[in-house]
């Protein structure tokens, strides 16, 4: 069967050079060391392991994760941490852009203590090409919801809540790769 979006790989050959994205969204490589899920968008590369297994006499691949633009200074995180503060107990949900540097959109969006969404009229060309998006729990924990999952699911783009709020504030950090979730360190895309 021929996918139009996936394309499944037998890596057979020395990995020290991939071969050139296929144009395809996911990329399934079966290596010595596993099976990975390799994507890529103008500011974002991965080759991640979805699959922890030995496969004899094939090469191994070594993962990356590479953000190709600057890691998001403090100062912005400060912004929204302060945007976070003010809305009290109420979810805020922001997009990160880059262009020559990072710009914080906030639309127009309807919150409760437990939900937060983008009110339609506001899609524009940022959610759907943003690489970050974030929203924040207030005083609940940073943690990443069954609801989360949901929502964020089918995108490819690092997700981040913002939680424990006022106190201290916390942010757990994850990549989607479209059906697939990677938690990954905070200090590999925040400049914190």
């Amino acid at each position: 069967m021929n996918n139009p979006f996936c394309s499944y790989n037998i890596i057979a050959s020395d990995t020290s050079n991939l071969p050139p994205y296929s144009g395809k969204l996911q990329e399934y490589w079966m290596a010595g060391n596993g099976i990975f899920l390799r994507s890529h968008r103008p500011e974002l590369e991965v080759c991640l392991p979805v699959a922890n297994i030995t496969v004899d006499n094939l090469p191994h691949i070594q993962p990356y994760f590479r953000l190709v633009p600057p890691k998001v200074p403090a100062s912005t995180i400060s912004e929204i941490i302060h945007i976070c503060l003010e809305a009290g107990d109420r979810e805020v949900l922001f997009y990160l852009d880059y262009t020559n540097q990072w710009q914080l959109h906030v639309p127009a969006q309807t919150a409760s203590r437990t939900s937060v969404a983008a009110i339609e009229s506001s899609f524009n060309s940022t959610y759907e090409t943003a690489p970050i998006e974030i929203h924040s729990h207030a005083g609940a924990p940073a943690c990443f919801s069954t609801q989360d999952d949901i929502e964020e699911s089918g995108k490819f783009r690092i997700f981040a809540v913002i939680g424990s709020l006022p106190a201290r504030p916390v942010i757990s950090v994850r990549l989607g790769v479209y059906d697939r979730f990677f938690n990954i360190p905070t200090a590999w895309i925040f400049a914190v």
